[in-house]
């Protein structure tokens, strides 16, 4: 027997994710990351059977639901879902997906409707996985969250509304601190593998929503211009 769930597709940044309101699922557990692989169609490395795009960039869910702490709007839960296993990583946040948590939020109605002459709205994003509040402002019109608009970013074809997010107050919510190992800079030791020797390379790691490592592009032979760095890699 199939039971419909309301279901919303939504580009954030450079990903695309399956959005779904909490109410809609089993409560956290066994159960509603089943119903989540089965909507995905994991474990599957296409995804055949389900609306997961057979990528990591493709394959990500966010729960929205009614704020649980004070000073947010909206509770937010990213989950990468895998297609290798049967599993749904709940480990971290998603910034891609974060800023598309506020035009959801916005046309699905958990907020109140665009004030008269209203161009923007600052949602208040509690994300769960990092227990921390950020800020996405939304520019908003009559019908809800703006769409069109003259902003571009890499890996995505034309243009379209710009969201700024603000992670100010995320910094250090995965590991306690801002800087984990309490350097701005470090030099990490990579192992030997078959194909490459041992090798040391300088790295800065951060936490800001998100324990990201960043290793400047020429530390891989590649040129330090964005766009010439991604048309080398691509």
């Amino acid at each position: 027997m199939q039971r419909a769930i309301r279901t919303c597709i939504m580009r954030g940044g450079s990903s695309k994710g399956i959005f779904l309101q909490s109410k809609d699922l089993p409560p956290p557990g066994r159960l509603r990351d089943a119903v989540i692989l089965r909507l995905f169609g994991s474990p599957d490395p296409r995804q055949i059977d389900g609306l997961g795009g057979a990528d990591v960039l493709t394959s990500k869910l966010a729960i929205i639901g009614p704020p649980s702490v004070a000073g947010a709007d909206v509770d937010y839960t990213f989950g990468q879902v895998s297609f290798v296993t049967d599993r749904v990583d709940y480990g971290g946040n998603c910034g891609n997906i974060s800023s598309a948590v506020g035009p959801f939020a916005i046309d699905e109605g958990l907020l109140p409707a665009a004030a008269l002459g209203e161009a923007s709205r600052i949602v208040r994003v509690h994300n769960t996985n990092t227990r921390a509040i950020l800020l996405a402002t939304v520019p908003v019109g009559p019908s809800g969250a703006q769409v069109d608009g003259e902003t571009s970013i890499s890996g995505v074809p034309g243009t379209g509304a710009k969201i700024d997010l603000d992670f100010s107050a995320t910094q250090g919510s995965v590991t306690g601190q801002l800087l984990p190992s309490g350097v701005r800079r470090e030099v990490l030791h990579v192992a030997a593998g078959d194909d490459y020797g041992a090798e040391d390379i300088e790295a800065t790691l951060l936490d800001a929503g998100q324990p990201t490592v960043f290793i400047a592009a020429s530390s891989f032979g590649l040129p330090s211009d964005p766009a010439a760095c991604a048309a080398a890699l691509a």
